[in-house]
């Protein structure tokens, strides 16, 4: 049996649902422990995804897509729309 194949489509697809259901147990649980628990969890998730697209991704979509510049920079926009407190 062959191992599964994936793409950088799916993988980024696969963080945000991860990162969304960290995002979802925070704002319902009630229980402060595993909120600080998921909170640390989603702030980990999403730095390390950010990182990764910005060094990564980025550079391929400007360098292989047509108006790629563009597209990246308006994602890296959003990015530092999150970053900032």
């Amino acid at each position: 049996m062959s191992p599964p194949t994936s793409n950088i489509s799916d993988t980024i697809k696969q963080d945000h649902r991860e990162i969304e259901s960290y995002y979802k147990v925070i704002i319902s649980t009630r229980d402060a422990d595993e909120q600080t628990r998921f909170q640390n969890m989603f702030t980990w998730e999403l730095a390390r995804h950010s990182v990764g697209e910005e060094l990564v991704l980025y550079p391929a979509i400007e360098k292989y897509v047509r108006d790629g510049i563009e597209a990246t920079n308006k994602d890296r926009q959003e990015h530092q729309v999150v970053r900032e407190p």
